[in-house]
């Protein structure tokens, strides 16, 4: 049997702590459109899978709490405000120093599809939020919970369990892969 690499005092406060943002930040029901650039120009982003010490997902939810609150921005991908795939896209260049595609279309293509019931930390989450195509993507957390760039919330914390995420929720990918994972 494998050791949880989420559990023990820190990784359970990080948990509980984005848990309470959830509480006081919920109804994040947005929808956000992707700004359409190339995505043929693969050859600039980091290879698969990026493979990270464990200790390099506490530091992505330290980047990602940092965020929390930051407004929402078509097309942005900085602090002045950031749409979803710019905010996946910051958050993964500051945590690991990886380069990702820019569009969630794009993002939803690249990595390793992985089962809802198989995600952990770092997984990206897609959704279909309108129109036939995925149009949104989050962060996995933990537990159910993800963080994301809502049209009318800015980077807020959603639950997968959410009935709206629940009926949009597309597909999941894994683009990390954890070097040192305790036994």
């Amino acid at each position: 049997m494998t050791a949880n690499p989420h559990s023990g005092p820190f990784g359970r406060i990080i948990t509980l702590s984005l848990a309470c943002f959830l509480l006081i930040l919920s109804g994040c029901a947005g929808s956000s459109q992707g700004v359409k650039y190339s995505g043929k120009n693969t050859k600039n982003y980091t290879p698969l899978p990026i493979v990270v010490p464990e200790e390099k997902l506490l530091g992505m939810l330290e980047t990602i709490s940092g965020l929390l609150g930051t407004g929402y921005n078509y097309g942005g991908s900085s602090v002045a405000g950031f749409d979803c795939s710019g905010f996946v896209q910051y958050v993964y260049r500051s945590a690991f120093g990886a380069a990702v595609p820019r569009t969630s279309r794009d993002l939803s293509k690249w990595g390793k599809k992985i089962s809802r019931n198989r995600l952990r930390r770092g997984d990206l989450v897609f959704f279909r939020t309108g129109g036939s195509g995925i149009n949104h993507v989050g962060i996995y957390i933990d537990d159910d919970l993800f963080a994301h760039a809502s049209s009318s919330r800015g980077v807020t914390i959603g639950n997968l369990d959410n009935d709206y995420y629940d009926r949009h929720y597309a597909r999941a990918v894994r683009l990390i892969e954890i070097r040192n994972r305790r036994r």
